[in-house]
């Protein structure tokens, strides 16, 4: 079921970068690469947040919600500092791939102790630490819209 959601939400995502396929633009290499360094510290972070909020009936299924806004915006960025669609889609592809989620019984002492460490609670209500959301990260904070 994760993976058929992923796919959706990969396949979703595809078609937000296709009417830009046409351009031949792209972000610079240094920049692409700086972009899937954050989606994949993004992703490890959304992990965590899924762990420590997994019994949270109540909030997961935001959880799920709040990262396909966060890539859309993401994507969104992207496209208007002249990202093809092609690294559009590898950004989701590096979210998606890594981003895990876990169910309600999971149990594993260090990511607990990293939920108290990150604060991923308080956290989360801030807005601030590993729950800043992917498109106001560097350097999707310095793209465009």
């Amino acid at each position: 079921m994760i993976r058929s959601a992923r796919n959706f939400l990969a396949g979703g995502f595809l078609l937000l970068t296709l009417p830009a396929a046409h351009a031949e633009a792209a972000l610079e290499r240094v920049q692409f690469d700086a972009v899937l360094m954050t989606a994949r510290d993004y992703a490890d972070d959304r992990s965590l947040i899924f762990y420590c909020l997994r019994g949270s009936t109540e909030t997961v299924p935001f959880l799920y919600a709040g990262l396909q806004a966060d890539l859309e915006q993401a994507v969104q960025k992207m496209k208007s500092a002249g990202a093809s669609a092609r690294q559009s889609a590898e950004m989701v592809q590096m979210v998606l791939g890594t981003v895990r989620t876990y169910g309600r019984d999971a149990k594993d002492d260090s990511l607990d102790r990293r939920c108290i460490s990150k604060d991923v609670e308080r956290s989360r209500a801030e807005v601030k630490g590993v729950s800043v959301p992917l498109f106001l990260r560097p350097p999707f904070d310095k793209m465009g819209k």
